[in-house]
This record gives structure tokens, C-alpha cells and sequence, in this order.
């Protein structure tokens, strides 16, 4: 793993899956280096008319899976010291069909069209008071390289499609690069994204915490749940995903194998568990809908029923700094939809939800789950 973190040491990883007697042995590195920025900006400086709009700042060290170039979004929030990092969702690429349906390059003109949309849509408001990031920096991450972000495995071919150039992971840490300085003095940066960005703050957080602290990093992951129950996301296809975007590269390196990096291919539900417990005091939520169409048909075809038990089963191996907010129905992401402001469960707002939870008030909601008997669909 590309940290300069010291590895991490779990304690208390026993046979009842426990992690509650894990530490955190993260180090911030003592040095801080201002780069090529203002002494105060979190986001990369722009002219006072750019400041509080949406900008493209392209990359030369960040590309997409067809080998182009890329870059970043931003939009600076004068006065704000915390920071929105938001992961692009949009499939993956793994075979012929999977590739189809996920975005090989990503420009300057892609990044204007979608925002022409977006930009003031969801956790990107700028008007709704209820917004949980009102007032907030906010650097977003487009999603090229197919690989939930997370991917170091250039030049990888892929039957029936050629080659690919999986570089997730490379292109978040060319971000950092930019901009690791200045946002290191954050008062609290939140890492986020939908689908597969949720997928991909799962992957990408210990390399964003580490480059960026001691700045405080939270990690919300919309619609992103790495499930552990084999039957619902089947270690085989887990190890399809490692082998061919190198995910080993983003797992933590302080996770024993048993655990995160199964021989089988399984493991990948313990990442954010071993996250959030070797990280107690900050805050970890995961938003789903309990029947998610899209993500059950990415498991390639789960029943409703098997994907909520599946949601559920994962509370009893998250700590109390991880919590979970589930919604009943077949849609997918909340975060980049007003249904973001519209959305309730057992009388508790989501953006209230969230407010609490970047508040350190971590709640699974909701509270119990109903017996959901497994049938054929």
C-alpha cells in the first residue's frame, strides 16, 4: 500500500469477528508543505470572480482507462475550512458487457455538460439550509478508469475489451498532491461518493487520511456496501475485481489476511469496519436503499430479500463509529437527488442523519429489521 503510514496492528481480531479491541496507530507526518498554494485556501487558488463556482482543473498526472488524460472539479468556498471530497459513481469495468456501461474518459466539455445538470443537485446546494455541506469546500473526483477508484493496474487487458488502464488509486493520490498542504489545516474533511465512489471511499480512505492529516477525515459511502454474505456478493467475483485492477494496493496493510484478504477472494466487508475501529473518534456512514436494483444486479442478481438481510448482517461487524441508514425500495444513491431532502426514516430526516453523524452522533436507522424470509424472485 502506497501509505507512509506505519502499518497497523489489529489487537483483538478473533473468531467471533470482534473488532472492538482494535487501536489506531496512525502517524501524521510532521511536516507540512504549502506547495503552490495560498497560505489559506483549502482548494487550489482561483481569481476572486472564479471563487464559490464550479472549475476544472485538469491533471497531468491523472487518466482514464483509455489512456487519456483527466482532471479534477472544484468549487471553493471563501471563509469554509472543511472540505467535500466526492468519488463519481458509474459501473465498472471488469468484462465486455461491464465495460460498455462504464465511462472510458472523462474531459473538460463531460465535466461542463454534467454540471449544466448537477451542480446545485443534492449535497451540492448551495440554497438548501437543511444541506449538511452548506458553505463547504467540495473537490470532485470523475470516474474513468472502472475500477471503483481504487485500481493500480496500467496496461491490464481485458478479454474482449483490450487493454485498460485501471489507475484509480493513482489518479486520488495525483489529487493529493495538489492539494495535501493547505488541506491538512482543515477543521474537517469528508470523504464521499455514490455507487461505485462508494465503493471507492471504502477503497481510497486510508490513503486520503493518511496524506491528509491531521486533518480530521470522515467517510460517508452512498449505495457502496461490500456485503458478507457470500451468497450476495460471492468471493469468486471479489477476486476477480483484485486480480484485475490490483485492488491490493488500497486495502490496509494492517488488516490480516484472514480477514480483509481472504485466499478465496473474500474480505472486502472488513475494510470499512477495520476502518472505522482503528479510527474511533471519526465518524463512518453507509446510506443504502435495502433493495438496490443496481447493486444487486452489479452481484450479479441477488434476490430483494437476500440483499437486505445482506445490509443488516453487516451491522454486527461494525463499530459504534459506523453507522448505517437504510431506506426501503429498489432506488439508487440519495446524495446527487433531492430525494436527498425528502427522504425519512422512522421520523429522522436523512440531512438530519448526516448532520449528526459529521457531528460524531453515529445511529443505525433503521433501528431493527423485520424478519425477511429469502424466496425466488
Amino acid at each position: 500500500m502506497l501509505l507512509s503510514r506505519r502499518p497497523l496492528t489489529l489487537l483483538c481480531l478473533g473468531l467471533s469477528l470482534s473488532l472492538a479491541a482494535c487501536t489506531d496507530a496512525f502517524a501524521p507526518e510532521e511536516t507540512v508543505s504549502e506547495g503552490l498554494f495560498d497560505d489559506s485556501p483549502l482548494l487550489p487558488a482561483l481569481s476572486a470572480a472564479d471563487a464559490e463556482n464550479w472549475q476544472w482543473v485538469p491533471n497531468a498526472g491523472m487518466q482514464c482507462r483509455d489512456g487519456s488524460n483527466t482532471g479534477f472539479g472544484l468549487r471553493r468556498a471563501v471563509g469554509s475550512r472543511d472540505l467535500l471530497i466526492f468519488l463519481q459513481g458509474g459501473g465498472a469495468c471488469f468484462d465486455f458487457f461491464t465495460c460498455l456501461l462504464n465511462p472510458s474518459s472523462y474531459n473538460q466539455a463531460d465535466f461542463n455538460e454534467e454540471f449544466a445538470s448537477i451542480g446545485e443537485n443534492g449535497v451540492f446546494s448551495t440554497t438548501q439550509q437543511a444541506n449538511p455541506f452548506l458553505g463547504w469546500n467540495v473537490i470532485y473526483v470523475p470516474y474513468c478508469t472502472g475500477d471503483i477508484h481504487a485500481g493500480n493496474a496500467p496496461n491490464t487487458n481485458v478479454p474482449f475489451v483490450g487493454r485498460q488502464d485501471f489507475v484509480g488509486y493513482r489518479n486520488i493520490e495525483a489529487i493529493l498532491d495538489e492539494i495535501d498542504g493547505p488541506a491538512r489545516q482543515a477543521d474537517q474533511i469528508v470523504l464521499s461518493g455514490i455507487s461505485a465512489g462508494g465503493f471507492g471511499t471504502i477503497g481510497t480512505y486510508g490513503l486520503v487520511a493518511d496524506r491528509l492529516a491531521p486533518a480530521p477525515v470522515d467517510l460517508l459511502d452512498d449505495s457502496g456496501p461490500a456485503h458478507r454474505d457470500d451468497d450476495v456478493l460471492d468471493p469468486s467475483l471479489q477476486q476477480r475485481w483484485r486480480d484485475l485492477w490490483n485492488l491490493e494496493t488500497a486495502l490496509p496493510s494492517g488488516c490480516p489476511d484472514s480477514f480483509c484478504n481472504q485466499a478465496d477472494g473474500d474480505g472486502l466487508e472488513f475494510v470499512l469496519p477495520y476502518y472505522a475501529q482503528t479510527n474511533p473518534n471519526r465518524n463512518f456512514g453507509l446510506l443504502s436503499y435495502k433493495g438496490d436494483a443496481v447493486i444487486r444486479a452489479f452481484f450479479g442478481g441477488v434476490s430483494t430479500s437476500a440483499y437486505e438481510n445482506g445490509l443488516f448482517d453487516l451491522r454486527s461487524i461494525h463499530p459504534p463509529n459506523l453507522g448505517t441508514y437504510y431506506v426501503n425500495g429498489q432506488d439508487h444513491t440519495f446524495l446527487l437527488s433531492n430525494t436527498f431532502y425528502s427522504t425519512t426514516v422512522e421520523g429522522v430526516p436523512l440531512t438530519n442523519w448526516v448532520t449528526a453523524l459529521l457531528n460524531g452522533q453515529t445511529s443505525d436507522l433503521p433501528a431493527a429489521q423485520s424478519l425477511v424470509v429469502a424466496h425466488a424472485e
